[in-house]
């Protein structure tokens, strides 16, 4: 799991109130996920964007992870800590097949733009008939 505020989330599940619900891996292709993604500044990318911080096949678990982890946000805030106004925790439903579809896309869009890269070379090298 992606470390949280400057230190590792919880290991323990029952901090977060998810005692007997395993975390499921969020590459997982072959099932229902429930992720929760945290908005915060990265600096290995030196950009702000959403980063996986854990998934579940448990709608009731991943909402209250998201709202433990509300809460833990906003409690640092009123203590002071330095936490960026534009950090903030949202959640995302993954379908079954998302990885698949979405590369099956992206190779689709690749294939394209190699096609008209071939067709514009192609035609350009043809000179026009006088």
């Amino acid at each position: 799991m992606q470390a949280y505020g400057g230190q590792p989330l919880p290991t323990d599940r029952s901090q977060m109130h998810t005692g007997h619900v395993a975390v499921v891996n969020p590459d997982d292709d072959d099932v229902l996920l429930y992720v929760v993604r945290w908005y915060a500044y990265d600096p290995q990318r030196r950009e702000r964007r959403h980063q996986v911080v854990a998934a579940f096949d448990n709608k009731a678990e991943f909402l209250r992870s998201i709202k433990w982890l509300d809460e833990d946000l906003q409690r640092r805030r009123n203590a002071g800590d330095p936490v960026d106004r534009q950090e903030h925790f949202t959640g995302i439903t993954l379908e079954p097949g998302h990885r698949r579809r979405q590369q099956a896309a992206c190779s689709g869009r690749r294939y394209g733009m190699e096609r008209r890269t071939l067709m514009t070379c192609w035609t350009n090298s043809i000179s026009p008939p006088t």
